[in-house]
């Protein structure tokens, strides 16, 4: 039995020093080049092995995880103790940020696959730059546009991301400042390296709005609290009611609005201010609740004589143009009118006239 036992410990040491035998030794297996301008081109480094085991080796392939990395490296065969290298190279046009790639390295035998892993981060140049994120805020941020929160409906809350770029050589702590009631805001990363990504992550909360239909407010971007520089860019969301949980009995009685025209045509207008009227009109059986009357045209304004039309009562609309302040020879503007009548939650009155 001790015979036994003693063979099957001298055959794993025989095992172990084969598999000892087949391996090599790397100098290092990671590099991060750090923070560098793209302009600087290619970046490379050399990763470097020697050849432990007792037999020549050589390298049968290496593959990058992207096409902006590649290897370079000798095919000749490695003698046991020499020193062979693979050169990693890495390509930062046209993407500005972090990266993190690797290079898949195959030696000859029965040696395990090793991976080399390059990383770094790229400072976009300004071209570069603005083709991702077009809008400069500041000198620091750039940002790939406005606040465009969507459609949101009334009592729901809406999550909108704002993706972003520290083209600064510094960290920052970007913050929001002069936010609506109904926003809510977090930055991910809060605090962010130079020529690194971001996102501004909003939260739209739609019961604390206001306003329906479209609502048009800013907010300002700075790259740290107290900074002078920033940027003050539009938050616009449009707000509807929910009309889903009605059922087919509340429908039916629901409330009916009807125009007394769909366009009022002031004509040939003369200086000063010209008013024209539309009534609405509640066919339906429940109270019309006029949420909002309004136009985003210049130089016409609205308003509504009651917020609450019962049922076969009218209410009215008084439209007021300004001649001077229109901005060109025609007037087409458009009013629109939100109530709560679910068939016609949006109705729109055309305003036309000529100067």
């Amino acid at each position: 039995m001790k015979r036994i036992i003693a063979s099957i410990v001298a055959a794993g040491a025989v095992a172990l020093g084969a598999l000892a035998a087949q391996q090599v030794k790397w100098l290092d297996l990671n590099h991060n080049f750090g923070a560098f301008d793209e302009g600087l081109g290619p970046v490379s480094y050399d990763f470097r092995f020697v050849n432990t085991t007792s037999e020549p080796i050589s390298i049968v392939n290496a593959r990058a995880s992207c096409g902006c990395t590649s290897p370079k490296y000798t095919r000749e065969p490695i003698a046991p103790g020499d020193t062979a290298s693979i050169t990693v190279t890495y390509d930062p046009a046209g993407r500005p940020g972090h990266f993190s790639k690797y290079v898949a390295v195959n030696l000859s035998g029965d040696i395990p696959q090793t991976k080399l892993t390059v990383e770094g981060t790229v400072v976009g140049s300004a071209e570069s730059v603005a083709r991702r994120y077009p809008a400069a805020c500041g000198e620091t941020i750039q940002l790939e546009g406005a606040l465009m929160v969507g459609e949101v409906t009334k009592g729901q809350m809406r999550t909108v991301f704002l993706d972003a770029y520290n083209r600064s050589t510094h960290e920052i702590s970007p913050v929001v400042e002069n936010m609506p009631s109904y926003l809510d805001v977090t930055v991910s990363p809060e605090t962010v390296p130079p020529g690194q990504q971001f996102t501004y992550i909003f939260y739209m909360h739609s019961d604390k709005c206001p306003l329906y239909g479209i609502v048009s407010d800013s907010i300002t971007i700075r790259p740290a609290a107290g900074s002078p520089e920033g940027c003050t860019i539009p938050a616009i969301a449009v707000v509807r009611e929910d009309f889903s949980k009605m059922t087919p009995a509340q429908l039916k009685k629901a409330p009916k609005l009807a125009l007394s025209e769909t366009s009022l045509d002031f004509g040939r207008l003369s200086d000063g201010v010209t008013t024209r009227q539309c009534v609405i009109r509640n066919t339906g059986k429940s109270p019309l609740k006029i949420r909002r009357v309004y136009t985003a045209d210049p130089g016409v304004s609205v308003s509504v004589s009651s917020d609450t039309v019962k049922p076969g009562k009218e209410a009215t609309i008084t439209v007021s143009v300004d001649r001077q302040a229109l901005p060109g020879a025609l007037l087409n503007a458009r009013v629109s009118i939100i109530t709560n009548d679910p068939d016609a939650s949006v109705t729109n009155l055309r305003v036309v006239g000529e100067l």
